[in-house]
């Protein structure tokens, strides 16, 4: 069989595997942030305000929200367009979601087989294709593909591996600008994609390609950069409006390690996942998680530095943690610090990893390492198979964090949220009350105001809707609500 059809073979192999495994998402619904950036932004219904939307920080739609850190002007322009052909139907962008996964998928197996092969080697095939699957059903990518709001990194992701996909195999001025056109537009999709420019510079540095010599290459990707930093700039109006935590340097810096620590674990071995995550922060270099955090750092760079002459390898390395260095500010983060669709492109990097790691198995060891392969690639099948269906609604999703995170506000009031929804008045009155007693709430109280209300025990929203008021004197619904009630009591 020639090389390019063992080529397609392993192409069809990814689509069909990726189909079969996430061919169930296609009928979950929309769910947690899905309710706010799309169902209830008015930019995604107004092609018109297209000019907005790239003028604008990520939240600005609602005047009501404070000034957001994030700049997603491509993503909103993607919901634009599906909305305007399709209507707000949930199948049609989980149906794009899956694509992108695949599309990723398949780069991955042709960046693979390039580090692997040099794009001309029928024996990297299998090593590429392994981890071309291995990235496909990771358990950890089940957040991204489920969740239409995570979209943003399944696009920013195949810019990155498409330019880094360019930049590797092809030569010259035109190169250069598709690369930087790809690159430019991952970060319109999402601030992380600037991890493809240090990338591209260590991949260069792997193949010992002459990095000085070649700067024109990267003239383009300088000027994409810059001209992203000034629409991002021109957007929000400064790099940081608000800390999500208030630590000291110190106290910022201790806790990357953590971070680090917990997203490894949740890389090499998925389980445990949730929607959210308690982060309770480190306050000394004594607290364990620190030492954790510190060891992985230090196996890591020992990795790193023993794979400096095994291209894939060091470059593997490199895509696993370039992209998650932006995430380990815990001050720029939301109240749960971690997230399943931050290791969306490391994970990709663990795939070209272990591609690597299989190229050197010789015949002796095929039988193992092939039942090694299918054991891993089935244990993360089961997973995602598992996360998948908890995804399908927003009572399922935050059924499962409150179990998994039981003393996060954010988790309970979600959950009392999708149960009022539901019909479920009991849980949903218990956990608005768990949300309040773990961080005071004026939303807390309103909501409980409106559920007593609608079951006419006015002396109970009275109360409710004042405690709201205490807490935020600004709270013009729970005024009115008031006023209401006095109206009832006449």
């Amino acid at each position: 069989m020639s090389l390019l059809n063992i080529n397609k073979t392993a192409l069809f192999a990814i689509a069909a595997v990726n189909i079969l495994l996430w061919s169930q998402t296609l009928t979950n619904g929309f769910v947690y942030d899905d309710n706010t950036i799309l169902l209830g932004n008015p930019w995604v219904k107004d092609p018109g305000l297209i000019g907005d939307v790239f003028a604008s920080s990520m939240m600005a739609f609602d005047p009501a929200n404070a000034p957001a850190n994030t700049y997603r002007p491509m993503l909103y322009a993607v919901f634009m367009a599906v909305n305007a052909l399709f209507g707000l139907s949930p199948f049609w962008f989980h149906s794009l979601n899956v694509s992108l996964h695949i599309a990723n998928a398949v780069m991955l197996f042709l960046l693979a087989s390039c580090l692997l092969g040099n794009g001309a080697s029928g024996r990297a095939v299998l090593p590429a294709l392994f981890g071309a699957l291995a990235f496909s059903v990771h358990t950890i990518n089940a957040e991204v593909v489920n969740w239409v709001s995570a979209s943003a990194e399944l696009f920013f992701t195949l810019c990155v591996l498409s330019a880094l996909y360019i930049h590797l195999r092809w030569a010259g001025v035109l190169k250069s600008f598709a690369a930087a056109l790809l690159f430019f537009f991952g970060l319109l999709f999402k601030e992380t994609a600037a991890a493809f420019l240090p990338l591209a510079l260590l991949f260069d540095l792997a193949l010992r390609r002459p990095v000085l010599r070649n700067w024109k290459a990267y003239a383009p990707y300088l000027v994409a950069a810059a001209v992203y930093a000034l629409m991002r700039l021109n957007a929000i109006g400064g790099v940081m409006h608000h800390k999500q935590a208030d630590l000291s340097v110190f106290e910022a810096v201790i806790n990357i390690f953590p971070l680090i620590a917990a997203y490894f674990s949740k890389l090499v071995l998925p389980v445990g996942l949730s929607a959210i995550y308690e982060f309770h922060s480190a306050r000394s270099v004594l607290d364990l998680r620190v030492v954790a955090g510190a060891a992985v750092v230090l196996a890591f760079l020992a990795a790193l530095f023993f794979s400096r002459r095994r291209p894939a390898l060091f470059i593997g390395l490199s895509m696993m943690a370039l992209p998650l260095l932006p995430v380990l500010y815990v001050p720029a983060l939301s109240s749960s610090a971690m997230a399943d669709r931050y290791l969306y492109l490391p994970s990709a990097g663990l795939a070209v990893v272990l591609a690597s790691l299989a190229m050197k198995f010789d015949a002796k060891a095929a039988k193992t390492s092939i039942v090694f392969a299918v054991v891993l690639l089935v244990a993360w099948s089961a997973g995602s198979v598992a996360r998948s269906k908890v995804w399908k609604s927003d009572y399922e999703l935050w059924a499962d964090a409150v179990k998994k995170a039981p003393y996060s506000p954010n988790a309970h009031y979600n959950y009392a949220w999708a149960s009022r929804n539901a019909g479920n008045l009991k849980d949903a009155i218990e956990h608005y009350r768990r949300a309040g007693e773990l961080a005071p709430s004026a939303d807390v109280h309103y909501s409980l105001g409106l559920i007593f209300m609608g079951q006419s025990m006015i002396d109970e929203a009275d109360f409710e809707f004042r405690a709201a008021l205490a807490l935020d004197p600004a709270f013009d619904k729970a005024r009115a609500a008031l006023m209401e009630i006095r109206r009832l009591k006449e």
